[in-house]
Formats: C-alpha cells, sequence, structure tokens
C-alpha cells in the first residue's frame, strides 16, 4: 500500500513536471518495460496490464489506472512511470519491481489433515505470481477446514523460504490445537428453564452416536459466540429483559473430550406496564396502540417490541412515509416493571418516481416491472417495496432480487431502483425412481421456468413455465408436456395447458389403462393464500384387460376404448408455511368436475372432492399433521376410470395400492378378488413427526377410511383402518419417506398383513 500511494504521488508530480514542459498533450513514440526483480513475471504479462500505449496521446490519468492494474494484479511490489521528452513526442518508462513466483506451498505443523487434504483446501497452486489476498484466503481456508472438524483453537501464520531460480516457497505454519469434541453441555443459574430447553436453542450439540452424519460434537469458537447470543435472546424473548451470559468453561475430560459449563445470570422476569408513543401526528395513539403486539400486562419480549416497530414503521410507509424513524425508550418501574416508549421521527411523505431495473439480460422488462404493485405518481407505500422484492425472489429467477428507494429526481418523490442478478432457469434432469407402487422407474425431465414462446431462437426471458417429462418403466409409461403463461391478458391470470400419454400396467392385476389427451386451464388468485381454478379436458381411455382373466369377472364390461370429456371447477387455499415440511397451516382444496352430457364423451358423471390438511407445532419441534378427504361420483353405470379407491402410501398405509374394498359392499369382483371401485371414499389421518438427528425424523400414524358402492353412501359399514411408524429424511437428491404399516380392521379379506410403504426419488 506504500508503495502504491509513493506511485500515485510520485505520477501527480510527474504530472505537474509535465504540464510544465509542455507534454501532455504530446503523442507517446515509445514505452520501454524495465524489470526489476525475479525473471517469473514476462514483459509481455506486465504489458497485458498496461491501457497506454505507442500513439497515444500522453495522459496521466492512464498512467494513473495502468498503476491501479498493476498493484491489482499481485505481479509487482513497486511499479514508476518516467516520462522522457523527445522531439516529436514523448517516451514512457515503466520500472517495474516483480514478485517472486511460486516454486511451491508447504505446510508445517500439521498431523491431523495431509499435505494433500490441505491443498485441496487451498486454491493456491505453484507457479503463480504471489498476491496476498490468495495468501489471506489461503490462512483462512485452512483455518475453516480445522474449525469445522473440532479444532476451534488453530492459528495459522505463513513465511517464505528462498525457492530456486529466483522463485520462492510458501510455508503455512499450523497451531492445531486441541481437538474440542462436546461430552456435555452444563448450565449453571438457570432456574427458570431446564438444560434441554436451553440447548435446543444452541447450534452447538453434544456428541452422540450419529454424530459421523450430523456433526453434532464439533467445537467451533465463532459458533459458540453466536450461541452466546441465542441465548440471551431466548431468555429476552420470555421476559428476562437484563438475562447474560458471565463466561463459558471448557474442561478437559480424561477420555480428551471437553465438557462446555455456561455460566448465566437470568436476572428477573419483566412485565410490561405501559406503552407510549411520542413525535405521532399522523396516526393517533389508539391507532398506534392498535398495531403493536406487546401491550401493557404482558411479560417482556424483545422479539415482539422488534415485531411492533417494524408494524409502526409499515402503517407510516403505507402512506408515503419511507424514512420513519421508530426508537424504543425502556424505562424500569417497580415490581420489576417496565414501560416502552415509542420516539417516532415520520419524515416527509413521498410519490413514486421512476421505477428503474437493471441487471436483466434475458428476462424482459415487462416480466419484472408486471410483479411491481407501484405506479408513478401514487404515494410511495414502503411495504410494496418489500412486496416487491417478495415477488422476484419467488420467480426464481434471480440469484439476486433487490428493491431500494432513494430521493428522486423531483422534490418530494422516492425513485424505485430494482437490481436483479439471473441465474440459470432451465433444467435437464434424468435418473431414476423406486417406489413400492411403481416398483423401478427412468425418467427425463426438462424444464424452462422463465420461457418465452414467442422468442423462436432463445425461447427465455418472457416469464412463461415450460416442462416436460418423460417416465418409463416396467409398470409405467408416461409423457408429458406443458407451458403456462402467468400473467394473461396483462392480469395475475394464468393460462396454461398440457398434452400428455399416459400407459398405467400398476392399477390393477385385472387390467391395464392407457390415457392419451390434452388439457387447458385459467386460473386467477384470490386473495393472499387461495385460487380458484377451471380446467377443461379431453382424452382418450382405452381398458385392456388381462388375457387370462376368469370367465364371470365383473372387469369384462369395463374393456373397451372411451373418450372423455371433463370440466372441473376447483378452490385451493394455501396457508402452510412450506411445501416440504410444513409446521404450520393448513391446505383446502375444493374441486367439481362434470363429465360427458352436453361437453360430449361416452360417460356423463358429476364427481365432488375435499381434501384437507392443517399442521400444528407442538414442543419440542414435534409436528401434528392432520389430513382429511372425500371423494363422491354420481352417474349412470359409472366407468371404473371414474371411480375412487384407496390404499397404498398416499392414504391407507396398511393396504396396497388401491386395494381397498370387499365383495360384501360391491367395492370387490368376486372372481379375482381384485378392488373395484366405488362412488363415495373417504379417509382421515393422524401423523405425528418428531427430530431424531439432524434432518431425519421419525413419525407414528393412525390412518382410517372405507370405499362404498353406492353415491353418497358416508356409511362406515367396512371400516379399514392401520396404525405404523416411519422415518422422513430430506436429502440433497430428493425426498425419501418409509412407512412400516399394520392393518387393524375386522374384514381380512383385503388384509396381506404388515407391509412397508416407501417413496424415494433419487437423482444423479
Amino acid at each position: 500500500m506504500k508503495s502504491l500511494i509513493s506511485s500515485l504521488f510520485f505520477l501527480y508530480s510527474m504530472a505537474l513536471v509535465s504540464m510544465a514542459q509542455g507534454i501532455v498533450d504530446q503523442k507517446i513514440t515509445e514505452i520501454d518495460v524495465n524489470i526489476k526483480g525475479p525473471k517469473s513475471v514476462s514483459e509481455s504479462r506486465i504489458r497485458n496490464f498496461m491501457s497506454v500505449k505507442k500513439g497515444q496521446t500522453f495522459s496521466y490519468d492512464k498512467l494513473d489506472d495502468d498503476v491501479k492494474s498493476l498493484y491489482e494484479s499481485g505481479l509487482v511490489d513497486d511499479v514508476v512511470f518516467l516520462a522522457d521528452p523527445q522531439e516529436n513526442g514523448v517516451k514512457i518508462i515503466a520500472e517495474v519491481k516483480t514478485r517472486p513466483s511460486l516454486q511451491a506451498v508447504d505446510f508445517q505443523g500439521n498431523s491431523t489433515f495431509s499435505d494433500k487434504k490441505i491443498k485441496e483446501e487451498v486454491a493456491i497452486k505453484a507457479g503463480t505470481a504471489l498476491n496476498d489476498s490468495e495468501i489471506l484466503k489461503g490462512k483462512r481456508a485452512i483455518e475453516t477446514l480445522y474449525t469445522d472438524n473440532g479444532y476451534p483453537d488453530t492459528s495459522v501464520s505463513y513465511h517464505m523460504e528462498d525457492g530456486q531460480n529466483g522463485f520462492s516457497i510458501l510455508v503455512f505454519d499450523i497451531n492445531e490445537g486441541i481437538k474440542g469434541e462436546v461430552d456435555e453441555i452444563y448450565f449453571h443459574g438457570n432456574d427458570n428453564y431446564s438444560r434441554v430447553e436451553l440447548e435446543r436453542e444452541m447450534e452447538t450439540k453434544e456428541k452422540g452416536i450419529f454424530s459421523f452424519f450430523t456433526k453434532s460434537g464439533v467445537l467451533n469458537g465463532a459458533r459458540l459466540e453466536e450461541d452466546k447470543q441465542l441465548l440471551v435472546k431466548f431468555y429476552q424473548n420470555n421476559g428476562y429483559l437484563r438475562a447474560r451470559i458471565d463466561r463459558i468453561d471448557r474442561t478437559q475430560k480424561d477420555n480428551g473430550m471437553l465438557d462446555l459449563n455456561i455460566y448465566l445470570t437470568e436476572g428477573a422476569k419483566y412485565t410490561v406496564t405501559g406503552i407510549g408513543f411520542n413525535g405521532n401526528s399522523v396516526y393517533t395513539y389508539d391507532e398506534l396502540w392498535a398495531a403493536c403486539s406487546l401491550i401493557g400486562g404482558d411479560s417482556f419480549s424483545a422479539k415482539k417490541m422488534e415485531d411492533d416497530i417494524r408494524n409502526i414503521r409499515s402503517f407510516y410507509g403505507a402512506k408515503g412515509y419511507s424514512d420513519v424513524r421508530v426508537r424504543p425508550e425502556l424505562k424500569n418501574t417497580a415490581n420489576n416493571g417496565v414501560t416502552i416508549n415509542y420516539s417516532i421521527s415520520e419524515g416527509s411523505r413521498y410519490r413514486v418516481g421512476r421505477v428503474n431495473v437493471a441487471g436483466n439480460e434475458t428476462t424482459k422488462d415487462h416480466v419484472i416491472r408486471r410483479e411491481v404493485p407501484m405506479t408513478p405518481g401514487e404515494w410511495f407505500n414502503s411495504v410494496d417495496l418489500d412486496t416487491t422484492k417478495n415477488r422476484l425472489r419467488n420467480l426464481n429467477y434471480f440469484s439476486v432480487a433487490n428493491a431500494t428507494a432513494r430521493k428522486g429526481s423531483r422534490a418530494g418523490y422516492r425513485d424505485v431502483d430494482i437490481q436483479v442478478a439471473e441465474k440459470r432457469t432451465g433444467s435437464l434432469g434424468f435418473g431414476v425412481g423406486f417406489s413400492s407402487i411403481d416398483s423401478i422407474v427412468g425418467f427425463i425431465n426438462l424444464e424452462q421456468t422463465n420461457f418465452d414462446i414467442r422468442d423462436p431462437w432463445g425461447f427465455k426471458g418472457g416469464g412463461q413455465r415450460f416442462n416436460s417429462s418423460l417416465r418409463a418403466g416396467a409398470e409405467t409409461l408416461d409423457f408429458k408436456v406443458g407451458l403456462t403463461e402467468p400473467w394473461f391478458l396483462g392480469q395475475r391470470l394464468s393460462l396454461g395447458g398440457e398434452a400428455y400419454y399416459q400407459d398405467q400396467r400398476f392399477l390393477s392385476d385385472a387390467y391395464d389403462q392407457r390415457n392419451y389427451g390434452a388439457a387447458i386451464f385459467l386460473r386467477k388468485p384470490i386473495g393472499q393464500r387461495g385460487f380458484i381454478k377451471g380446467e377443461y379436458r379431453l382424452e382418450n381411455i382405452e381398458i385392456d384387460l388381462e388375457s387370462d382373466l376368469q370367465p364371470g369377472s365383473s372387469f369384462v364390461n369395463e374393456e373397451g376404448e372411451f373418450w372423455r370429456s371433463a370440466l372441473t371447477l376447483s378452490y385451493v387455499y394455501d396457508s402452510r408455511n412450506s411445501n416440504i415440511n410444513p409446521r404450520r397451516g393448513s391446505k383446502l382444496d375444493l374441486s367439481a368436475a362434470y363429465t360427458g352430457g352436453f361437453i360430449g364423451g361416452d360417460n356423463e358423471t358429476f364427481t365432488i372432492s375435499a381434501a384437507g390438511t392443517t399442521h400444528i407445532l407442538l414442543p419440542y419441534d414435534i409436528i401434528l399433521n392432520l389430513s382429511a378427504e372425500f371423494t363422491v361420483v354420481e352417474g349412470d353405470d359409472v366407468p371404473i376410470y371414474e371411480r375412487t379407491f384407496l390404499g397404498g402410501a398416499r392414504n391407507l398405509r396398511g393396504f396396497d395400492f388401491r386395494d381397498v374394498g370387499s365383495v360384501a359392499d360391491g367395492t370387490r369382483d368376486e372372481v379375482t378378488n381384485e378392488a373395484t371401485g366405488g362412488n363415495t371414499s373417504a379417509f382421515f389421518s393422524s401423523e405425528l413427526t418428531f427430530p431424531l438427528f439432524g434432518t431425519v425424523r421419525g413419525a407414528s400414524f393412525l390412518d382410517v377410511g372405507f370405499v362404498n358402492e353406492d353415491s353418497f353412501d358416508f356409511s362406515p359399514g367396512d371400516l379399514h383402518a392401520n396404525v405404523g411408524v416411519g422415518v422422513r429424511l430430506n436429502l440433497p437428491f430428493g425426498p425419501f419417506a418409509i412407512d412400516y404399516a399394520i392393518p387393524i380392521q375386522d374384514a381380512d379379506q383385503d388384509d396381506d398383513g404388515n407391509r412397508f410403504q416407501f417413496y424415494l426419488d433419487y437423482q444423479f
């Protein structure tokens, strides 16, 4: 840095001299490069970092830029430019002191990890010029390697040794310290919360039998500091305003492991005795009080106070006061009470100015702008700014999506700057899958979530969603291709369609079913969490009976080729916090479908169905999942492809796929003993999942359901039920679930005993 500063100062002085000599506007006649120091860097490589060229007009600014460029290259220790006036111009002389190149990278003091392993973490390669920033990155990479593997006190330094022919050897000196594996964590001073409750708040965990998988027990100094903050925050969120962590002691045990002793002071539990506001003129006390969740009589909570500050800011932001500031002032009162006074600086009110979009090289501007709920000229709403960021991030088109406000080009306005960085939106995946329904299948998926059907060259950037898939195996052959426009007619109205072919040989041992057709739909959001969808589907269905089917079977009447024309209207409401492993929220799905009749097709039916799930988070991260569903089909001689079935991994797990039914109630074939389905079905499931280790969760469940022959027959005459246990994983290569279910109903004609149900979607 000192050399850079001195060089820039020299250039400045040279510029003054040059101007005095009248050479600033002269042509450069020649450029010489004099290299001092190791010859490991060639003259041509030095020139590659120089923008000044022969024939150009002499410019101090260009030389200034070249000084910076050479220093940033990491190839030089010092550089000075000299100007030598000539009769017909000026000659430039570059005096460059190069850095030595690396002959090798070596390590000292390491016994836990081999040189080879450490070199994999350090990106510095032999033959390159020494670079301070790269050396620093290498030092940090080594420290991270050790701390991530339980060496919290590792320190790394480095020195240089002379090599051959002017090259240097970089040596990292490693002081590994003692491996810190946590055996037990003890708390001292915790009168109101148990050891288990406090450990749950920490990232640092005790070493367990699954540590090889979860990495529990690894002691990381930085993580331990974060744990101190997490523990204090936990106490403050539960009323202990003055809680603190006094110290954390490490005790070495005979087995080489460590015990952590955490000494804390809980202090008194505080109650909010009142809240107040000052500086507010836009909103009254009552209006602001209604926005607060922490009020008089409540236990103090730092989290609720922070939430209330955000709510007050949102109140003001919704009316255009984007610069509002809210500062809480806490004052102790008698009997461990505390009053909270929110001091508000309202600022000025603004309107929306220009909306600027930058960073989108592929995505069309209108695709981004239609996600912005702000129009130039209207009152600026800071809540809409957050909505914009969330919408753009939810598109999953961008690795970075930010929306910020700044002083507008006109007084009283705020311009909105949207900055995005695009990422890959197309994917081609292939792999194998295996489940208790489909057996082994191979699949190929091609997807482009930012498709543009109007761009025949790139097919990208229009905000449409294209997908196609091929799935093939011993029991199935499926092909599907679909396209969706999420903003049809410039509104939040999705128009989509698909074409498909399905050959399903796993539905029954009595027949195979083949479907091909197409569908088109319109979907309209209703509120923040719901949508309504209308769909028309036309498909050809062929039922092919097995050649060895016994005479007298009811399946004989099902064989043939049919056209199915169907209109479906559905409503979905989804408030779940996740669609992978939800802990809170519910989902409701209602639908009605009409086939045949005035819209054509070979069979006229009317089907209604309702499905709902709710998720309740219990203590210790136990999740209660409740789900229920019913389906009713009405019509004359309802064909088998319209009937409803139960059984398998998705509903009654104690029974084979689509195998619930009985001869007595007409839902099982008397000759083949195969389930024939019914016109009414319903089931209920209750499942508890609980953490085992890492991302692995255990499960216990109860499933109950029935299938009846007649429409709108909800009498549970032949009730089927099962209990069971299972395991849930969300692995990097896909979801995995395995259940062991035990049937517990009375009838045994469709009960083949206990069974495993599993689903694995493995991609590579």
